[in-house]
């Protein structure tokens, strides 16, 4: 039986930051410069705990940034 990559959802942070420009310290600013088949390899072979960690990173500065948003705005979005 295959094991379902629970973080499959998140493939699309190897490329480019949900809130357009990333923050300083985002922690997938090293992979996004990476080219595309290294990115890649990069999230298939990395230790599962690292990836939860790096999609945790991701989440709570998400949210840090979401709260920043007038609520208008995040309604048409």
């Amino acid at each position: 039986m295959v094991k379902k990559d629970i973080y499959s959802n998140y493939y699309g942070l190897l490329f480019d930051c949900p809130m357009g420009k990333p923050v300083e310290g985002c922690v997938f600013r090293e992979i996004r410069e990476m080219t595309i088949s290294e990115r890649l390899e990069y999230l298939k072979n990395v230790d599962p705990e690292i990836k939860a960690e790096l999609i945790q990173k991701h989440q709570a500065c998400l949210a840090k940034r979401e709260e920043k948003i007038p609520y208008s705005r995040i309604a048409v979005l």
